[in-house]
């Protein structure tokens, strides 16, 4: 049986995204998704990065389970000003689930 992403072309399905606010913190910096797709994702936060770079970070999910905790590496592929904040498209590298204490 076909799933529906069977007809979306490759390309089209790595830019898909999902409006999301979810609580991160990349290298110790607080921050808050904006989108999020299986590839990668957008942070808003306080602290500039620099395009290139290699960023440890995690997420935080509340889930009917318990917390749940998305450690991850990634590349930082964009950065602007948001209202005073950086916004931070990250390509995500590799990533965990881990419990969350």
């Amino acid at each position: 049986m076909k799933k529906p992403q069977d007809n979306v072309p490759e390309k089209q399905m790595r830019r898909a995204r999902i409006s999301s606010r979810l609580p991160t913190t990349v290298n110790g910096v607080k921050g808050v998704t904006r989108d999020i797709s299986r590839s990668g994702l957008y942070i808003v936060q306080s602290s500039r990065l620099e395009i290139g770079s290699h960023i440890d970070f995690w997420i935080n999910l509340d889930t009917p389970g318990g917390k749940l905790k998305l450690s991850c590496e990634g590349n930082v592929v964009r950065v602007e000003e948001v209202d005073g904040k950086f916004g931070i498209g990250v390509k995500i590298l590799s990533q965990v689930i881990e419990g969350n204490e």
